[in-house]
Parts: structure tokens; sequence; C-alpha cells
């Protein structure tokens, strides 16, 4: 792309772009908590929690770090306008629905946590990948 197509992206898109750090950032530090990072994750639960925590599949906890931390870097790729960052949303946005389908179908936590994160979760990752494929067809990545 050449420059004055660089310079063509409204004015939105960059806010948008520094939302969705923020927003993955968090994400990521969610993550990062769950595993323990910042101390016991499960500090403060009683019995049937902690058992519900230890009952987390592997491969979720998988889907979990690779749904944030490829948010985080396809973001940080839509602030730097980069074609690259849709491919990596869209894996993000993958990963995420791996996630919040197993949490809404087989972990049984919506009878305490509810629909809203699951719903919230999803709807932002579906909305970052829909931004960078209209940011490509836009010539807004390069």
């Amino acid at each position: 792309m050449n420059i004055a197509s660089r310079t063509s992206a409204p004015g939105w898109f960059k806010v948008a772009a520094i939302v969705a750090i923020i927003w993955n950032a968090f994400g990521v530090a969610m993550y990062l908590s769950s595993v323990g990072v910042f101390g016991d994750p499960t500090q403060g639960m009683g019995e049937a929690e902690r058992a519900a925590a230890s009952s987390i599949p592997g491969w979720i906890t998988g889907a979990f770090a690779i749904g944030t931390f490829a948010g985080l870097i396809g973001s940080l790729g839509l602030l730097l306008r980069k074609a690259w960052a849709q491919p990596v949303l869209i894996v993000s946005l993958l990963a995420l629905l791996v996630l919040e389908g197993w949490i809404v179908f087989f972990s049984g936590a919506l009878e305490h946590f509810g629909l809203a994160v699951p719903i919230l979760v999803s709807t932002g990752a579906l909305l970052l990948a829909w931004l960078a494929n209209r940011a490509g067809k836009q010539g807004w990545l390069e």
C-alpha cells in the first residue's frame, strides 16, 4: 500500500484499535490470573468451586491463552494497520468461541455466573474479526 492509502482510515479506527488493545490486555490479565501468575487463583473459593476450577481441561486453558494473546497481538496489529492482524484476530475469535462454547454447554458454570460474560467476550471477538476484515477490504491495512 502507498502512503496515501495508509492515511485513508477514519479517525474512529485508531480509537477502536486502542479500545481493543485495552479490552484484550484485560483478557490477558484474566488469563494470567486464572493460571496463577498473580497468586493462587482458587484463594477464597469454597471446596465445590475449587473442584470445578481444577476440572477445567487443559485444552480449554489453551484456548483461553490463544484467544486472549492472539486478541491482544491482533489488536496491536490493527493499531499499526498491519494486514496480519486479520488472520490473528480470526484465530482469536475461533479460540474464544471454543472457550465460551465449553463454558456455556459443558462446564455447568452458567448456573453460577450466567450468560453475560460468554456473550460479551464472543461478541467482542466477533466485532474485532469483523473490523479487521472491513479494514482489509477498505485498504486500511498494509
